[in-house]
């Protein structure tokens, strides 16, 4: 896909404790969202951009209905499971929260040190999933194409560079993955792979259900799995983000691609040259490999 002349290239990111964010994303409410009040029975979901986030907000969002696909269609899926930090409209989506009644379901990109504190602390449950960052880059890069708050990529070559200098919005993919993989052991987290979840669903969304403390029957399991499939999502306006609130606010442009684009493993190889393959593997070695976090990349 090439890259036009639009608004976006004049986009510009904030600096918010050394990582690039969004400017809609309000550095007051970022500081604020530190003191947020965490129940018990909270859900996160956590995850850098584009590693499966909307996979799991289906995931979770059927397993709480028992696997009903009319009462998690009757909304779009962004309003069931809301983009916690998100600031569209006048408001940001945290802010709103407090009448929610439990237990409520939220997706964030937060890093570790960015998150409420008592999140951090135990309070809740945070389920982070983590995507093989040669796939994660692929699907950032189309990603840009179709957002209106981030930069337009001029070439693939150049975005993967600021991709690996942490110079994209959300930061180095290295340290937000590796921040929640090192509090990986604290018993209100579940550490997820992409790549585990595309393998075996359905041991996955077990472990989910598990974790949740949510019963449920293999029956509800099936159904789960079964409305959770990538082209289910894809067809579906209410998880694809066809004409949701974001669409209406013009932050996506679905003319310039998709929010569900292939949801495979492997396609890295359809952008990245053998060059770039090295390279990129021994960046991501010298960072990952202390830390006994492996991905697979097939």
């Amino acid at each position: 896909m090439a890259a036009g002349v639009d608004d976006r290239d004049r986009v510009e990111y904030h600096m918010y404790k050394g990582v690039p964010l969004p400017s809609h994303l309000d550095p007051k409410d970022m500081d604020d969202i530190q003191d947020f009040t965490v129940r018990d029975d909270d859900v996160f979901i956590i995850t850098y951009p584009k590693s499966g986030t909307a996979w799991l907000q289906r995931i979770v969002s059927l397993l709480h209905f028992g696997g009903d696909v009319s009462k998690t269609d009757r909304k779009e899926q962004d309003e069931l499971v809301p983009y916690f930090e998100q600031k569209v409209g006048d408001s940001a989506a945290f802010r709103k929260l407090t009448e929610v009644p439990s237990p409520r379901m939220m997706k964030s990109h937060l890093h570790f040190s960015h998150a409420p504190v008592q999140l951090t602390q135990g309070k809740g449950k945070v389920i982070y999933v983590a995507r093989n960052p040669k796939d994660l880059a692929v699907s950032y890069y189309h990603f840009h194409f179709m957002c209106s708050t981030l930069k337009t990529p001029t070439s693939w070559e150049q975005f993967l560079q600021e991709f690996v200098n942490g110079e994209v919005s959300r930061g180095a993919w290295h340290d937000h993955v590796l921040g929640w993989w090192k509090h990986q052991d604290l018993p209100n987290v579940l550490f997820l792979r992409y790549e585990d979840l595309q393998k075996n669903t359905r041991k996955q969304v077990e472990k989910v259900a598990e974790f949740l403390q949510w019963p449920v029957t293999p029956e509800v399991i099936d159904k789960v799995v079964e409305e959770s499939k990538f082209q289910k999502m894809a067809t579906n306006p209410n998880t694809n983000k066809v004409s949701g609130k974001e669409a209406k606010a013009g932050i996506f442009d679905s003319s310039k691609g998709t929010f569900l684009r292939k949801g495979v493993a492997g396609d890295w190889k359809s952008h990245f040259n053998d060059e770039q393959s090295k390279w990129f593997d021994t960046f991501y070695q010298e960072k990952l490999g202390p830390t006994g976090l492996h991905f697979d990349f097939q």
